[in-house]
């Protein structure tokens, strides 16, 4: 006959081995679903040369060589999220101060993604493309100022945050926007980068990280 100290001793240490193994499974710290400091030209984002733009790897970072105006260049390393939290340190390196740059996520094709902008001379903006139509999300009917962002060739660290249907854009730290949009639900992040009305502007970035939200 077993003893029934035996079995409540068995019976507790079933228990406690089962709570090890959930808080495993569910109290583990999570690290990023992705990143790239852009050292390796071989990690997905690949290059392009066209006659608006060249784009592709350079020492250490990613950049955007935009020479047509009003010009809207991106790239994407080929992953597939729904909700997640993209940023990157960006700047405009020479050229025009009247570019834009940052972040999308829920990239589909050419002509479906979000992009979460600012732009060096320290305004920003929420856009969404929807077949190949761009529409800004962010209210006022343009691009709106904050003392938050860091203007000329200073450094940005750029935050869009893509969690069900709301949409937010952060720099420095800092919250600037959160819009709510149900067009787009999962796809691939990215870059993006765009020339003003001058056009002629070189955009880098360096340290993508995507994380969950």
């Amino acid at each position: 006959m077993k003893r029934p100290g035996w079995h409540l001793g068995r019976c507790l240490m079933v228990a406690v081995a089962l709570s090890l193994l959930l808080c495993g499974c569910e109290c583990a710290v999570e690290g990023p679903l992705f990143q790239d400091d852009f050292e390796n030209p071989d990690s997905g984002w690949g290059a392009d040369r066209r006659d608006g733009f060249d784009r592709g790897y350079d020492e250490g970072v990613y950049f955007f060589a935009l020479r047509a105006s009003n010009w809207l260049a991106w790239a994407s390393p080929g992953k597939d999220f729904d909700d997640v939290s993209v940023e990157v340190n960006a700047r405009a390196a020479s050229g025009a101060q009247d570019a834009h740059y940052g972040v999308l996520c829920r990239y589909k094709d050419a002509d479906n993604f979000y992009y979460f902008a600012v732009s060096a001379d320290g305004y920003y903006a929420i856009f969404k493309r929807d077949g190949g139509d761009m529409e800004m999300l962010t209210a006022g009917g343009g691009m709106l100022s904050s003392p938050h962002i860091k203007t000329g060739k200073q450094v940005n660290r750029v935050l869009g945050v893509c969690k069900g249907d709301d949409l937010s854009l952060y720099v420095n730290g800092q919250w600037l926007a959160t819009v709510t949009d149900d067009t787009h639900a999962r796809g691939d992040v990215g870059l993006g980068a765009s020339s003003g009305p001058s056009g002629g502007t070189r955009i880098v970035f360096d340290d993508f990280v995507v994380t969950a939200p």
